[in-house]
């Protein structure tokens, strides 16, 4: 039998793996436009994210 809570926590496990992926992959994009030589407004503009953010995620900070 199914332990309701059990099941609650392992999917918000699994919920937050797949978030820390999805932001590792999309920095590991902004690492590689910035390498590319993309304009940071341009990486702005993609993305939705601040121009602070992509230099903490350029930087290492994030």
């Amino acid at each position: 039998m199914s332990d309701p809570l059990a099941d609650a926590v392992r999917a918000e496990q699994e919920t937050a793996d797949a978030h820390a992926r999805a932001v590792r992959t999309r920095d590991d994009a902004v690492r590689a436009a910035i390498t590319a030589r993309t304009s940071v407004a341009k990486i702005v503009e993609a993305t939705g994210l601040s121009r602070a953010r992509i230099y903490q995620i350029r930087d290492g900070r994030r």
